[in-house]
């Protein structure tokens, strides 16, 4: 009697632990079809490191674009601001008043600034094209640390699951073996030895669930989007000035000339009447 009692005991504890790590052992589970393995899932999590990796040298070379590109973004309109200056003083040098020297000053100074500017632009637009450069493999980088993200995401949910599914399966087949040793059992220590049985195979399927639980490890950490592209599109796009009109060599004009000549002749010969 005492046997019996401490077989029905067993039995009830053995039902116990499977219920509380499986709530559908009464039934078979059906096995979901995957290819993922911990080999597999340990490759992708490692490519996807390597991709967080590029994207973050991509980050650094990013901000360091953006800090070079302001740069020359203001060398270029200062020249443009101050060849327009000095573009606006040769032309009001048309008034007869403007000596030669006067003017040659002037347009010295004009092609000068001319000059810096024209370096300026081709310094601006090398940059230009850096920073666009930059902007592109930030966004390329980005998108792939994104991409490897998701995919080991759920490269590792399907692992997790066929883990869950492989456990799922063990403790059905621990109960499928119960059932049967126990329905042809016929003395209280072939009862004892199936019961045995049962919760030696449920503590493995629960030890082997664990490690390869704890193999798979955390969740992956999703990559942060550091610098709006939307943002320092709008940047350089917006803050760079129009390229002007370069302005033209100014020369004074075959009017203005006559009219210098016309005014000389005119003094030349009043001076001579008197």
């Amino acid at each position: 009697m005492k046997t019996k009692k401490l077989i029905t005991a067993t039995v009830l504890s053995a039902g116990l632990i499977l219920g509380s790590t499986s709530a559908a052992f009464a039934t078979d589970p059906t096995p979901t079809t995957t290819t993922v393995t911990q080999a597999t899932y340990s490759a992708q999590l490692v490519a996807y490191k390597s991709a967080l990796v590029a994207y973050d040298t991509a980050t650094v070379t990013f901000r360091a674009q953006i800090l070079v590109f302001q740069g020359a973004q203001a060398t270029y309109k200062n020249a443009y601001e101050i060849a327009v200056q000095n573009y606006k003083a040769v032309l009001k040098a048309k008034s007869p008043a403007t000596t030669p020297a006067e003017y040659a000053i002037l347009l010295a100074a004009y092609n000068t600034a001319n000059a810096a500017y024209n370096t300026a632009t081709a310094a601006f637009k090398a940059q230009l094209s850096v920073y666009e450069t930059a902007v592109h493999t930030y966004k390329v980088a980005y998108d792939n640390a994104v991409g490897s993200y998701k995919t080991t995401v759920n490269m590792r949910e399907a692992l997790r699951k066929a883990i869950n599914v492989a456990f799922e399966t063990a403790i059905h087949n621990a109960n499928a073996t119960f059932a049967t040793a126990t329905a042809v059992a016929t003395t209280a220590d072939q009862k004892l030895a199936a019961t045995t049985a049962l919760q030696t195979a449920i503590a493995t399927a629960n030890t082997l669930r664990k490690v390869a639980l704890d193999a798979v490890g955390d969740k992956p950490v999703k990559p942060i989007k550091q610098i709006s592209l939307r943002h320092h599109g709008d940047m350089y796009k917006a803050d760079r000035p129009d390229k002007p009109v370069k302005p033209a060599r100014y020369e004074k004009s075959k009017k203005s000339e006559k009219s210098n000549k016309s005014n000389k002749s005119d003094k030349s010969e009043k001076s001579n009447k008197h």
